[in-house]
């Protein structure tokens, strides 16, 4: 087969590959926590309106479905557009070290790429920015779904409940990826799910160095609990891709001179399917328990539903593979990620697929998370992804 230059076959005008490249810095620029990225909202959703689209927001929250008029769509292509916390930054500040940015500016790309050339296949595709993938800042979205704005936690689960779905026979969706190839597009087959395990070790207070003898100390519990988890560790299935990452903390003001009366443990536990989740769930409950008798102290254990594990669709993969092969792309194939999405939920209803896009330094979900080629990150996912969803929706018809 002939080896092409994706960037000269694909037609990309200096004009649209400025607006392109200066969307996707942008939006960089408006890294926001989930549920409440009204700049990221404003600013895509104007930029789609500009291209003569229909921009339906939906009630409560951040996003929108952007169309072409009239029309009836069965396709979702989908981007995420939440950011992660900056740790250590002192304002608080917020940081798109996971690429949703590059999510956001790329479906705008491939909607951009398809209208410039007038092409029909857009009257089979809804482009749909989604809040909140990141399944963070649980505090404030429970403060959210009391007031009644939403019922779930991520934006996907929450778009599931409302029914947008409903209306689709097939779910697009992209993600940065961190592959040592500077040019490329993946597709991961199998991503884990999870749920998130809290656990509040309660003892008793007293002074350190005088008494110590008095209190039941709540930390030692919580650190005992720890080391079963890592002894744990041997009793995993390796098939099952389980991963746990717990972290203990103390309450704030706590002071070294007081015996800990209270210690907590968060963890999710990730696998690849929902028995082994239900398998390890139970361990670490049994664990905590026990550690917890052993000192003398309580533990109490929340449960809160995370994601499903996400299945890629075979055939809208295979498809993907001959859409990078026609334009001489090197194409990755990634079997497993053991990072969690809330594409499982959405996979586990529809046919849907994970493009994996480059551009990236793969730092993800640290500070150091940079985008290192603009060309890469913005216009070959662009390319791809118009292409890709013109083939889509001509073997729908």
């Amino acid at each position: 087969m002939a080896v092409h230059n994706w960037f000269e076959i694909s037609g990309i005008t200096d004009k649209q590959a400025a607006d392109l490249m200066k969307t996707g810095v942008d939006l960089w620029d408006r890294a926001e926590p989930g549920f409440r990225e009204t700049a990221t909202h404003e600013y895509l959703a104007g930029k789609f309106a500009n291209l003569g689209f229909s921009v339906e927001p939906f009630d409560g929250i951040p996003g929108f479905i952007a169309t072409v008029p009239d029309s009836d769509p069965g396709i979702a292509v989908i981007a995420d557009m939440d950011a992660l916390p900056n740790p250590g930054d002192e304002n608080g500040a917020y940081i798109h070290s996971c690429g949703h940015h590059m999510q956001t500016a790329d479906i705008y790309g491939s909607a951009r790429l398809l209208h410039d050339i007038k092409s029909p296949a857009l009257d089979s595709l809804a482009f749909i920015a989604v809040p909140a993938e990141e399944y963070i800042d649980l505090e404030d979205r429970e403060e959210l779904r009391v007031k009644g704005r939403i019922k779930h936690l991520s934006g996907k689960q929450e778009l599931l409940e409302r029914g947008v779905f409903k209306r689709f026979e097939k779910v697009v969706s992209t993600h940065a990826a961190g592959f040592g190839e500077p040019e490329f597009i993946s597709s991961v087959l199998g991503m884990g799910g999870f749920e998130v395990l809290r656990f509040r070790f309660t003892g008793k207070a007293a002074h350190a160095g005088a008494q110590p003898h008095k209190g039941i100390n709540a930390q030692n519990a919580a650190s005992l609990f720890l080391q079963a988890c890592a002894f744990l560790r041997e009793s995993f299935n390796e098939s099952d891709h389980i991963r746990i990452h717990p972290l203990l903390t103390l309450p704030r003001g706590q002071s070294v001179n007081i015996i800990p009366d209270t210690a907590f443990v968060e963890t999710y536990v990730r696998a690849a399917g929902q028995a082994a989740i239900n398998a390890t769930t139970e361990k670490l409950k049994a664990a905590a328990l026990g550690c917890a008798r052993s000192i003398g102290a309580e533990a109490d254990i929340e449960t809160i539903p995370g994601y499903a594990p996400f299945i890629a669709d075979r055939d809208m993969h295979s498809q993907l593979c001959e859409v990078t092969e026609e334009l001489g792309i090197t194409f990755i194939e990634e079997e497993y990620s053991a990072a969690s999405s809330d594409m499982g939920d959405v996979s586990q209803a529809l046919p849907s697929i994970m493009l994996g896009l480059p551009g990236v330094n793969g730092l993800f979900h640290n500070p150091g998370f940079r985008v290192t080629d603009e060309k890469a990150a913005y216009l070959l996912p662009s390319v791809v992804l118009a292409r890709y969803l013109e083939k889509l929706v001509g073997a729908a018809d």
